[in-house]
């Protein structure tokens, strides 16, 4: 009796933890190819704006900026988030 009961155990942890092991393959790959991404920087075209990146809604703490000057390629620095303030914007002449 007792050894069936230890192997039942054995039997349902290794059934654990096959349910629960570890990272899926397609999530292992799209993580590699986020690791090697270069995204090209956005080109300002006749545009001239400033915008500041805050890491929530309360616009608190500053994470990053985005900048762009007429006919350049744009600054990027720290992060971009969806909690964005423009600074200023313009239209080159």
């Amino acid at each position: 009796m007792r050894s069936s009961n230890i192997l039942g155990g054995l039997l349902a942890a290794g059934l654990l933890m096959v349910g629960c092991g570890g990272v899926e393959p397609a999530m292992e790959e799209e993580q590699s190819s986020l690791d090697t991404r270069a995204d090209a920087l956005p080109f300002c075209g006749n545009q001239s704006y400033w915008i500041d990146y805050y890491s929530d809604a309360t616009l608190t703490k500053w994470v990053g900026y985005m900048s762009c000057e007429c006919y350049e390629t744009a600054w990027i620095s720290g992060r971009r988030t969806s909690f964005a303030v423009t600074d200023f914007s313009s239209t080159c002449g």
